[in-house]
C-alpha cells in the first residue's frame, strides 16, 4: 500500500472567509485528502486588519490552515499584484515552520507572490499548479477585453489598451513594454512548477500561445459536492402556469453575462419566470456599476430575488427549488463549476456554448446550448422550457450521475502528485 503523502494547497483564499469557485474547489480537495489518509496544510491570504505579511494560525481541523494579512499597501506597478517581497519573506517564514512536505499543489496566486513558486522550486519542492482561469497571463483574470470581446491570446498593445481601464496607474510610462514584460515573467514563472493542470483542454491554448508547452500540462476535470447534491429531490413535473424557477449561480462581474439572462427573461411575459440570483456582488476592476445597471432594467412586478453569497453547503437548499440554472457566461470559462453543481442536483443547465462550460452539457439531453451573449437565443430557449412542463425534469434526470465527485477527483490528483514526488522539474528563473 502507497504511504500518505503529506500535501501544501496554496490558495488565494478559503471558507469561510472567502467562498469562490476556486476556493470551494479547494475547500473540497483538501477534506477528500484527509478522508483518503492524507496530510494537508493550507497556505491562503486574508485581508483587514493586522500587519502586512503577518501569519496567522487557524484553527481548521482536520488540517493546517495559515493565512497571510495582505492588503496590496504595496503595490506601485504591474510587477507588484503578481510578486512582493513582503510577501515573499512571509512565505519563507511560513516554510520554515512546516514538515517537509511531499508535493505542493498552487491554485492561485493572487495576494500570495508567484514568488511562492520560485521558492518551491529553489527548495526543491515537487509543485503542481492548477490553471483554474487566465490570471496569470490576464491581470483581469479571464482574457476578457474591457470592450465586452473574449481574447484568443494574450498580445502587449491590445492588453495594455484594455489594461488602461483598470491598472492604468501601474503600466509606467510604457505601457506595451510593462505588459510585455509581465507576459514574459508569468510564462517564466509557471515553467519553475513541476507539472500544470487545467481542468478542461480548453484552458490551455492561450497559455500555450504564450510560450507554454501544452504537453506538460495534464487535463484533470474538479469535481463537486456529488454526497450532497445528490441527496437533492428529482425535479417534478411543473404544473402549467406555474412560473419558471431559474436560478443564476456565480461572482456577478459583467463576463459572468447575468445581464444577457435578465434581458432574455423580459423577452417573456410577465409572471412567466421566477428568477434567484445568487453570488458574491464585488466591483469589477474598481467598477462598481454592474449591478446596478442590471438591476435597473427590472419592471415592476418582476420576480427577481437577489440572495446573496453562498457556500458549497447551501447549495442542496438553493438548487432544490429550482427548475433549472443558467450560465450565459461571456467569457472563455475554464471549466464551470456551477454547472456541475446542478447538473449533480438533478438540476437543468442552460448553458452558453463557451470554454469549458460547454463541455459539461450534453445539448437536448441534460441542458440547452446558446450563444454567448444571444439575448434572443436565450429567451427561445427559456421559452420552450416555460411551455413543455416535463423538459426541464426530464433534463435535469438524465444528467444527474454525470458530474463526479471530490473523492474522484483527489484520487486522481494523487496519482499526480506521486508522479512528480521525489522528481522535481527545477527550471532556472529568468
Amino acid at each position: 500500500m502507497s504511504r500518505p503523502l503529506h500535501i501544501l494547497l496554496v490558495t488565494h483564499g478559503f471558507p469561510p472567509q472567502s467562498v469562490g469557485g476556486v476556493e470551494q474547489h479547494v475547500h473540497g480537495l483538501a477534506h477528500a485528502l484527509v478522508a483518503a489518509g492524507h496530510r494537508v496544510s493550507i497556505y491562503s491570504r486574508t485581508s483587514g486588519n493586522g500587519a502586512e505579511g503577518e501569519l496567522r494560525e487557524e484553527q481548521s481541523a482536520p488540517f493546517r490552515l495559515t493565512r497571510v494579512v495582505y492588503n496590496y499597501r504595496d503595490v506601485r506597478s504591474l510587477a507588484d499584484l503578481y510578486r512582493s517581497e513582503l510577501l515573499d519573506r512571509a512565505f519563507a517564514a511560513y516554510r520554515a515552520t512546516l514538515d517537509p512536505v511531499d508535493v505542493a499543489h498552487a491554485h492561485h496566486f493572487t495576494g500570495l507572490s508567484v514568488g511562492v513558486l520560485h521558492q518551491l522550486a529553489d527548495a526543491g519542492v515537487p509543485t503542481a499548479v492548477t490553471l483554474h482561469d487566465y490570471w496569470m497571463l490576464c491581470p483581469r483574470g479571464q482574457m476578457w477585453h474591457h470592450r465586452g470581446e473574449v481574447c484568443a491570446a494574450v498580445e502587449p498593445v491590445r492588453c495594455a489598451d484594455c489594461l488602461q481601464q483598470s491598472f492604468g496607474g501601474l503600466l509606467g510610462s510604457e505601457p506595451v513594454a510593462t505588459v510585455a514584460t509581465h507576459h514574459q515573467s508569468a510564462v517564466a514563472a509557471l515553467r519553475r512548477a513541476t507539472t500544470l493542470i487545467a481542468p478542461s483542454a480548453r484552458a490551455v491554448p492561450p497559455f500555450a500561445r504564450a510560450g507554454l508547452d501544452a504537453a506538460r500540462v495534464r487535463v484533470v476535470a474538479n469535481g463537486v459536492d456529488t454526497e450532497h447534491l445528490e441527496r437533492v429531490p428529482p425535479l417534478a413535473r411543473r404544473p402549467r402556469g406555474q412560473p419558471l424557477r431559474v436560478g443564476f449561480l456565480g461572482t456577478l462581474i459583467p463576463s459572468k453575462g447575468l445581464d444577457v439572462l435578465v434581458d432574455a427573461v423580459q423577452q417573456l411575459p410577465g409572471g412567466t419566470i421566477q428568477l434567484a440570483i445568487h453570488g458574491n456582488a464585488v466591483p469589477y476592476h474598481g467598477d462598481h456599476s454592474f449591478l446596478t445597471k442590471v438591476f435597473s432594467r427590472l419592471r415592476a412586478g418582476d420576480q427577481v430575488a437577489y440572495h446573496g453569497p453562498y457556500s458549497t453547503a447551501d447549495l442542496p437548499a438553493i438548487l432544490g427549488p429550482l427548475d433549472c440554472v443558467v450560465a450565459p457566461a461571456l467569457w472563455e470559462e475554464a471549466f464551470g463549476l456551477t454547472v456541475r453543481e446542478a447538473l449533480s442536483a438533478g438540476r437543468a443547465a442552460v448553458v452558453s456554448r463557451i470554454g469549458g462550460l460547454q463541455d459539461a452539457v450534453r445539448d437536448e439531453v441534460d441542458g440547452l446550448l446558446f450563444s454567448p451573449g444571444d439575448r434572443a437565443g436565450l429567451a427561445r430557449l427559456l421559452t420552450r422550457l416555460v411551455a413543455e412542463p416535463d423538459l426541464a425534469a426530464r433534463l435535469g434526470a438524465a444528467g444527474r450521475k454525470q458530474p463526479r465527485g471530490f473523492t474522484a477527483m483527489a484520487e486522481e490528483l494523487v496519482g499526480v502528485y506521486r508522479s512528480i514526488a521525489g522528481s522535481p522539474r527545477l527550471v532556472a528563473a529568468n
